[in-house]
């Protein structure tokens, strides 16, 4: 995140990494700076070395904040940084320890060294000053698989005060000009803010709730959680107050997403809002569809893109260029500009990013801490963000699995197959131990797995891992992981997904995340996984990640969550991690005209596990005399797809209407395929069956008369795995409402979101029919929207094909001109 300017209290607040940015830029190459080894290779290393000093001295501190302040120009410039070790030596003078993993056998070159340098003489002199007294500084050099004090470098670095000083003050005064000259930019900004209007002729009910109860969170700088139905236009109700607040008051926008199509409809309603070019906007695709290489190589000796990147980057002022000419950049002119001048896509869309006042992306770039974006790191400021969350329910399942990773035998096999496969060539030594190495740890995973369940038994179980037999592996990845890279770079062999390099990143998360079990027990729990092909595995489950995602949340200036499916509110609010005594919530009813609609449930028909065998039959009939009866086409949604199959088995034949089924292995290109055959009238009526959960049951428009109907076959709960039951305990525990939380909502909430592609607009017409005579009662009951009952607040049991039929054949009244009135 850039540097952090208060123009009325002329305050500038800077990281470390703010003050030697342009340093890195210069001095690091490509792959330092986006490669494989960007962070991965010594995070543990400096973990076990700062453990070990810890034991060994103590006096010995580890990540200690440090903060400096001076005036510089009439701003106040005020720093900030982490040292990595701090300690005291026999003689009482305090030393900074800057700690970096180096390859074995090499020397840093010198403009490398010459930053590590500078970089531990900041720390200290930060320190000095702020404490009044003398400070040394080290730098320890640790060789990436060194077992003892052999593999340790350090080097003594001098901290003169006066010349870095003048650096600082150099560095702060140029990021002082840059913002005076972008003042009028800003200005500019600020004086469109007022003048920026919703961008149709009015809005829809409801739309103005969102909007005003936006505006209020974003002036209190609070959090607002946001349910309203599906078509109401949450999103440009949301964004249009967003923009107003973040253009008058300098804050950045991100709207995060969980798929590429609300990506697409979130940078639409950006594009609209921006009639005036008055802000810039930005799409961020996923790194590997940005690449313009052919293959995800990033290094500047296998990659032209990378090759000379900074120089190219400067002498071509593509970035300048790119935001000159559009104010709404879009991955696809980024990459053609990029393309044209050898210059990595992907870097130069981070690039834009900084540049940007709304960011448009998926989830993972502010919440997954393995691939999210620099200004979103832990030690990051966020009060200048504001987070617009799209669909914010799937956040908490993908929240969970960024920190439920898994090591699987039977992919390090695969693995090491692979590796064997190599041995024709010149390093055949290396490869063996590669081998040996991975199928050591696959016969330790199938070792320990063994020992957890008993034989003859398959699925998961509770297990502890014995970290002793984890360490000493880990370390021998490390070492043999840079060696293969040596090797790669000499043999000019890198190849895209290499298996050894994917295998050794999946080893880092599993045994980071380990490490964070240890702090946060009961957020976690180990499995041992056993299945009949063979397949073993260990896992790190994570039960609740709302500590984890609260802690970028809760630095934003305002996090405004959107979805249509919210309820109950604290169950979101708290596995969220929103800060309770900030967070509000605002729910807004459906406004579409409840004649334009018929909901009916199919008591006849149950889903349960013990009754489904003895209705796949009745469920294909009834669902099949459903689909007839509608004059259009119809979306059937199930809980599985093996409950899809075995109903698509037996369904009856539909004269005259095309059935589609959605399979597991479908990608974009199938999906567009089925959206075209929906929008044709040449191929007749259609009924498509999916998964509830899946993308045609969320995240899809179908406009107009693109779906007539929605059958939704059960509640769609999750399956009962010990996951789940162990997702139930947690819950229970919380909030003694384990089965309710961990199975009902879930469920519910598929539902809800999939009978929400129905009705979107004022003109859309349709039924919808749930099969199954759970929703006629109990929690399930409980979980459905209010305006779906009666006036005597029950909802309507009945054959779906009966009410169908009556249904169509009602009379259609006339819209009147202010209904045509529109809003995304």
């Amino acid at each position: 995140m850039p540097a952090r300017f208060d123009d009325a209290h002329r305050t500038l607040e800077l990281s470390v990494a703010d003050l030697l940015e342009r340093d890195l830029g210069k001095s690091l190459g490509f792959a330092q700076r986006g490669g494989f080894e960007r962070l991965w290779v010594g995070q543990a290393i400096h973990s076990r070395y700062q453990e070990r000093a810890m034991e060994e001295d103590g006096s010995y501190r580890r990540e200690v904040t440090v903060r400096h302040e001076l005036v510089h120009k009439g701003w106040t410039v005020k720093m900030h940084g982490r040292l990595d070790g701090l300690r005291r030596d026999p003689d009482g003078v305090p030393t900074v320890e800057e700690i970096k993993s180096v390859r074995p056998g090499t020397q840093l070159s010198p403009t490398v060294a010459d930053l590590y340098h500078r970089q531990a003489a900041l720390y200290a002199w930060m320190l000095g000053e702020s404490t009044g007294e003398p400070v040394r500084a080290e730098l320890v050099l640790i060789e990436i698989g060194a077992f003892d004090d052999s593999g340790i470098d350090r080097i003594y670095v001098d901290v003169e005060s006066r010349a870095i000083e003048a650096a600082v003050k150099q560095r702060a005064g140029g990021l002082i000009l840059e913002r005076e000259a972008r003042a009028a930019e800003r200005e500019r900004r600020r004086l469109g803010a007022a003048e920026l209007r919703f961008p149709y002729h009015e809005t829809r009910p409801g739309q103005q709730k969102i909007i005003d109860g936006v505006r209020q969170a974003l002036e209190q700088k609070e959090h607002l959680l946001v349910e309203a139905p599906t078509g109401i236009g949450k999103t440009v109700s949301a964004l249009f107050p967003v923009l107003r607040y973040a253009l008058a008051n300098d804050k950045r926008i991100f709207v995060l997403t969980a798929k590429t199509l609300q990506q697409r409809m979130a940078t639409q309603v950006l594009s609209l809002l921006n009639s005036e070019s008055l802000f810039h906007s930005l799409q961020l695709r996923a790194k590997g569809k940005m690449c313009a290489n052919g293959e995800v190589l990033c290094h500047e000796e296998y990659c032209s893109y990378a090759k000379e990147y900074f120089l190219k980057l400067q002498k071509s002022r593509l970035v300048d260029e790119l935001l000159d000419r559009h104010p709404d950049l879009e991955p696809d002119a980024i990459f053609a500009a990029s393309k044209q001048e050898v210059v990595c896509p992907f870097e130069v869309s981070l690039e834009l990013e900084r540049r940007a006042q709304a960011t448009v992306c998926d989830y993972n770039y502010a919440f997954d801490p393995y691939v999210s974006l620099t200004g979103f790191r832990e030690d990051s400021d966020l009060r200048d963000v504001i987070l617009v969350i799209d669909e914010i329910h799937n956040l908490v399942d993908r929240g969970r699995g960024y920190y439920s990773p898994e090591l699987d035998s039977q992919d390090m096999r695969r693995v090491s197959d692979a590796i064997k496969d190599m041995l024709a060539t010149s390093s055949a030594s290396l490869l063996l131990q590669m081998a040996e190495v991975v199928d050591g740890l696959a016969g330790l995973v199938e070792d320990l797995v063994g020992d957890a369940v008993p034989p003859g038994q398959y699925g998961a179980v509770e297990a502890s891992f014995p970290e002793e037999q984890l360490w000493p592996l880990r370390t021998e990845f490390d070492r043999l992981f840079v060696k293969y890279l040596e090797h790669r770079r000499e043999t000019k062999s890198f190849r895209p997904e290499d298996p050894f390099v994917g295998l050794y990143f999946d080893l880092l998360r599993f045994m980071n995340t380990l490490q964070l079990t240890h702090h946060d027990s009961a957020l976690f729990s180990t499995l041992a996984v056993a299945e009949r092909s063979g397949r073993c595995a260990l896992q790190i489950l994570c039960k609740d990640a709302g500590k984890y995602l609260g802690a970028v949340i809760n630095r934003t200036h305002a996090t405004i969550g959107l979805s249509a499916t919210l309820s109950p509110t604290e169950f979101y609010r708290d596995l969220l991690g929103f800060d309770a005594e900030r967070t509000s919530d605002l729910t807004v009813g459906n406004p579409f005209p409840e004649e334009n609609r018929r909901i009916v449930i199919d008591g006849s028909v149950g889903t349960t596990y013990k009754e489904r065998d003895k209705n796949y039959q009745p469920l294909a009939e009834r669902l099949a005399e459903f689909a007839e009866a509608v004059p259009g086409n119809c979306l059937a949604l199930f809980p599985s797809y093996r409950f899809l199959a075995e109903v698509y088995d037996r369904l009856p034949e539909l004269p005259g209407r095309r059935v589609l089924v959605q399979s597991r292995a479908d990608g974009d290109a199938e999906r567009d395929k089925i959206l075209e055959v929906l929008q044709s009238a040449l191929f007749g009526d259609v009924l498509l069956l999916a998964v509830a959960g899946g993308v045609f049951a969320e995240g899809v428009d179908y406009p107009g008369d693109m779906l007539r109907a929605v059958a939704v076959v059960g509640p769609c709960l999750p399956a009962v795995t010990l996951e789940q039951k162990l997702l139930e305990a947690h819950f229970n525990e919380r909030w003694e409402r384990g089965f309710e939380y961990a199975f009902v909502v879930p469920g519910m909430t598929r539902v809800v979101q999939a009978a929400g592609r129905l009705i979107r607009s004022p003109q859309d017409r349709g039924v919808i029919a749930l099969f199954d005579r759970r929703f006629l009662g109990g929690l399930y009951k409980k979980h459905l929207p209010d305006d779906w009952a009666g006036e005597d607040g029950e909802f309507e049991p009945g054959h779906p094909a009966t009410v169908a039929r009556a249904f169509f054949a009602e009379p259609v009244a006339l819209l009147d001109d202010a209904d045509e009135a529109t809003g995304s």
